[in-house]
């Protein structure tokens, strides 16, 4: 009894501790469950951030995407090395730099600085449902906080050495700047400016955050007419702000690259679909777009915009997502969540009509996990709107748990048995390599950054566009084996069930299969130029 009544003072006295204590308990579970980075993007900023720690600096040390990656001739340089971050953005590498210089490279201590990040999601839901709501109105602080320790698809992605946790950090807290500077005290848009230049750092998308921050400033002077509102002054200097975190890293693409943005982030306004992403062939400019027709990409961004609604609706909040939209409609008017609509709508319209294929590819997961804990007040308010108005306080506690119920199951029955799938097909990979190829050896494969991450071996990415690109790129890049799976580019299900090609110059011999079908074909060179 003396230990519940401990409890309870603990929960009441001190919800800060009591939720951050809780939310660092289950980012340790997530670390339990998964051990690699499991996907693309983190095995991309855990690599470059270990090139770092070896003293080569910001490279990639893998071809991972022939659209996205530099310029290079790698027969020349007689190595895969090139400048990294010619598509991305830098923060999440900055971030695993700095364990990896305490505590050595390591999957670990990649993901102590996103654990952290993710942990102090629920200490700041708390306080945000006190910012919106008021301090009264404590089952919307805790229905926020509680649905943000079980926050439906993100739950093991916090952990990750990917933006997830920063970022959502980042819109949490600029947010919450954004609604104090307008609607409190002005001095507040200068922590909006800080975090505007960190949402750039940390993703190219990060730049909506200003975007959503002149808008919403826009809004409320516009409102106010000619009473006394925020000041201009205040936000030019917070957006300066933003300007002096930026410039370095802009300065540096520019002695790099020759321009201010990354070189390859303009390719992805101009995709038919996800997989031109991965091609090796296509000129993806503004001619291929429109080359299109005008039916298909209208029906593009229809249907876009459609799966991006969807996305942002039910992908933390799962079951609740419907509330959440009743929620929207009860609250338009409220003052405070001004900010968090017009951030929202910013990113609704300009991913889902500017940049269709990939925001409904991963980056609207990526982006909205600092929307979570606004989603889950309105949740609330919807479901208290659509019972007259009451405070439901039991009513908040069944929102919470089929939060938590349904979060736990996708996390381990969804994400977590398919997490180190490329990892493990790597590991079959690699006895049979390190008996039969010189480590030099470069090696096409489906997924490049995790047969790198697991075997140390040189590799680049098979391309999405054929058998014919597929060899220019093997030609190109000097590679001496090719790696075909069961999960492969439709162009290339003839290869596969044929054992067989010859191109301009080289020829593919099947050598081996291995594990559940993956052929290993080695690669010849041939006099045969037609």
């Amino acid at each position: 009894m003396k230990y519940l009544n401990f409890l309870q003072i603990l929960v009441l006295q001190k919800p800060y501790l009591t939720l951050w204590v809780a939310a660092l308990a289950l980012r340790l579970v997530a670390a339990i469950m998964v051990k690699q980075p499991g996907f693309v993007d983190a095995y991309y900023y855990y690599q470059v951030a270990a090139n770092w720690q070896a003293g080569k600096g910001l490279t990639e040390t893998t071809v991972w995407n022939y659209q996205a990656s530099s310029s290079f001739d790698p027969l020349i340089t007689g190595s895969l090395e090139h400048p990294a971050f010619t598509y991305w953005t830098p923060l999440a590498t900055f971030l695993t730099i700095i364990p990896f210089s305490l505590f050595g490279v390591s999957y670990w201590a990649a993901s102590l600085p996103f654990m952290l990040c993710g942990a102090a999601l629920a200490p700041l839901a708390y306080w945000l449902g006190q910012l919106l709501f008021g301090r009264e109105q404590l089952r919307y602080s805790w229905t926020m906080a509680l649905i943000t320790l079980f926050p439906g698809r993100f739950f093991l992605f916090w952990n990750t050495p990917d933006n997830f946790a920063p970022f959502a950090l980042i819109i949490l807290l600029g947010l919450a700047a954004t609604y104090l500077g307008l609607y409190r005290n002005d001095r507040w848009l200068l922590l909006a400016g800080v975090m505007a230049g960190l949402a750039y750092l940390s993703r190219s998308d990060g730049s909506l955050f200003s975007l959503a921050l002149l808008i919403s400033f826009w809004w409320r002077r516009r409102t106010l007419g000619g009473q006394k509102g925020p000041r201009w002054a205040m936000l030019l200097a917070g957006l300066a702000l933003a300007g002096v975190i930026v410039a370095p890293w802009l300065g540096r693409n520019w002695s790099q690259f020759g321009s201010i943005l990354p070189a390859n982030n303009s390719k992805v306004l101009f995709l038919r679909s996800y997989l031109d992403f991965f091609s090796y062939s296509l000129r993806l400019d503004a001619g291929y777009y429109l080359g299109w027709g005008w039916g298909n990409i209208a029906f593009n961004k229809l249907q876009t915009l459609l799966v991006d609604g969807l996305l942002i609706t039910f992908q933390g909040l799962l079951l609740l997502g419907p509330l959440f939209l009743v929620g929207l409609w009860a609250l338009r008017r409220k003052e405070s969540f001004q900010p968090f609509l017009i951030y929202t709508l910013v990113l609704y319209f300009i991913l889902g009509l500017g940049f269709s294929e990939i925001g409904s590819h991963g980056t609207i997961f990526h982006s909205t996990g600092g929307l979570l804990p606004f989603q889950a007040g309105l949740a609330l308010a919807g479901l208290e709107w659509l019972g007259r108005g009451k405070a439901r306080p039991q009513a908040a506690s069944i929102l919470i748990l089929i939060a938590a119920g349904v979060t736990l199951y996708f996390a381990f029955a969804v994400n977590a048995p398919a997490w180190d799938s490329d990892y493990n097909a790597a590991l079959i990979l690699k006895p049979w390599f390190d008996l039969n190829a010189s480590p030099k050896d470069v090696i096409m494969v489906g997924e490049p950054l995790s047969f790198n991450y697991a075997t140390g071996r040189p590799a680049i990415s098979q391309a999405s566009d054929g058998t014919t690109a597929n060899l220019a790129a093997l030609k190109q890049y000097g590679a001496k084996w090719f790696v075909l799976g069961p999960e492969r580019y439709a162009g290339l299900d003839q290869l596969y069930n044929s054992h067989r090609l010859t191109g301009p110059g080289l020829q593919l011999v099947l050598a081996d299969v291995v594990g559940q079908g993956i052929q290993i074909y080695k690669v010849v060179i041939t006099n045969n130029n037609e």
